[in-house]
């Protein structure tokens, strides 16, 4: 797969020996096209068009409504359209009338002011009309015609990141586009390569808030916090303005600080994790205020917004090694501290999905809570209510076959805390952080495991238990 490379301008040396570099590796990605393309125009200098009326503040770039028929003649394209261009466009504008996608929208009013990032949503448009429903996302080298307008996109890209004066918005929009790709396809080690170089380029402008294009400054953190918590590192960027930061909880949270502040006393190993807590705690409160709001679920622009402060607060914590004994008195508060944050991962995960993103990193969060719940001799009755929350967390989002490990441990924080059914347990989870719309539909068949294995322990415990004989008997 063809890949640009961001080359280090502070040593003027390296720039004049890349050039040739990016000359030869260009021609060769375009020399794998069976059609060479025409050479087009560049960018327009700007957009005619009028501003579409926006919800709110986050929305307001210029581009046509795709929610309304256009047309193609009204709008000002960044390069030259012939007929199979404007096939393509056509395609673009109806989808994003016909399907939600998370920055579906606000990524066309980006694409519309560069010539590299309108080239990659060509490509996207040609391996996105060729897939069938539920087929994985496919690279870009799977298909001659979509590697035809990513190899345009590419060179265009790798000219202007040798040449300083080049280093504009547009550039990091087209940028952005790749990494967006990567996203949706799951190709997580080149979404870092591009995140990396984005990051200098970023940077070099003075960091993410210096960028003017509101939905461009969401859109980085958006992939760039999918791929940190893919990958489970920290993120390349910090949260961006506009993000929700101060949100209103009500009472929604009473219970859950209570305990909160019972933690200096029971487990100080703990103390980091506060505010990664609260954060998430704060997220499940504006969703139940809000999540029967018309269209909230497709509503992209305040999930970004949302969401970003806390996965920043939690992906940002420092990981802690587990000490080699059991006896040591931070053993079982550092195993709860990273089943604590393995859970906030995958809370925070489905939820994103819900808003209609994918969920790669989701089985990665699952597949280590369930190694993190199987660390011999901790004890997670330290904080019983949290290990209740975090452990039905996981078990929720388990396969069904997958689960009865966690309901397992659930059962015996149960036995600790004298917890005689799983209505009581979930009283105890909802009261902590919760989203009613996210897990309903998956409550009762876990709650069904949860009462049968206590009641199958009950069972055995009372056939355990030595019957009293009386006077004369045998046995």
């Amino acid at each position: 797969m063809p890949q640009f490379e961001f080359i280090n301008v502070g040593r003027p040396g390296d720039e004049k020996k890349q050039s040739s570099k990016i000359r030869r590796h260009v021609m060769k990605d375009i020399g794998r096209s069976r059609r060479k393309p025409k050479k087009c125009d560049e960018a327009v200098s700007k957009s005619i068009l009028e501003a579409t009326p926006a919800p709110n503040s986050y929305s307001q770039a210029l581009v046509p409504n795709p929610l309304v028929e256009c047309k193609l003649s009204d709008i000002v394209f960044p390069v030259r359209m012939d007929e199979e261009r404007r096939n393509l466009a056509e395609y673009v504008f109806a989808q994003a009338r016909t399907s939600y996608h998370p920055f579906r929208i606000p990524w066309l009013s980006i694409s519309l002011s560069d010539a590299a990032a309108w080239y990659i949503t060509l490509a996207n448009a040609v391996i996105m009309r060729r897939m069938k429903p539920d087929d994985p996302k496919p690279d870009f080298n799977t298909d001659t015609e979509a590697t035809k307008w990513y190899t345009l996109s590419l060179e265009s890209i790798s000219k202007r990141l040798a040449d300083p004066k080049e280093r504009k918005e547009g550039l990091i929009g087209a940028i952005t586009g790749f990494i967006c790709h990567d996203s949706a396809a799951g190709n997580f080690a080149r979404q870092e390569i591009h995140l990396r170089g984005l990051k200098r380029l970023v940077d070099s402008i003075g960091g993410i808030d210096e960028i003017t294009n509101p939905m461009l400054r969401l859109m980085i953190s958006w992939h760039d916090l999918t791929g940190a918590s893919y990958r489970n590192t920290l993120p390349y960027f910090e949260v961006p303005k506009g993000s929700l930061t101060n949100i209103d909880t009500k009472n929604d949270t009473i219970y859950f600080k209570m305990l909160l502040d019972s933690w200096d006393k029971k487990c100080p190993y703990l103390g980091d994790i506060y505010s990664a807590l609260t954060a998430t705690a704060a997220v499940a409160s504006y969703v139940n205020q809000h999540c029967q709001t018309l269209n909230f679920w497709t509503d992209d622009v305040t999930a970004a917004r949302l969401l970003a402060p806390a996965l920043h607060e939690v992906l940002s914590l420092e990981g802690r090694a587990l000490a080699s004994s059991p006896l040591h008195p931070g053993y079982s508060g550092t195993a709860a501290r990273e089943a604590f944050r393995r859970s906030l991962l995958i809370f925070l995960a489905s939820l994103k999905a819900k808003f209609g993103a994918a969920k790669f990193e989701l089985k990665r969060h699952l597949d280590d809570f369930r190694q993190i719940s199987r660390i011999p001799h901790v004890d997670w009755a330290l904080i019983p209510e949290l290990n209740l929350w975090a452990h039905t967390i996981a078990a929720l989002e388990e396969e069904s076959d997958q689960r009865s490990w966690h309901v397992s441990a659930i059962t015996s924080i149960m036995e600790s805390t004298g917890f005689a059914s799983s209505q009581q347990v979930l009283g105890v989870v909802r009261d902590i952080i919760w989203v009613e719309a996210l897990f309903m539909e998956k409550v009762e068949a876990l709650s069904h495991e949860i009462d049968s294995l206590v009641a199958s322990k009950i069972i055995h415990r009372r056939l355990r238990t030595p019957k009293a004989h009386g006077p004369g008997t045998l046995y």
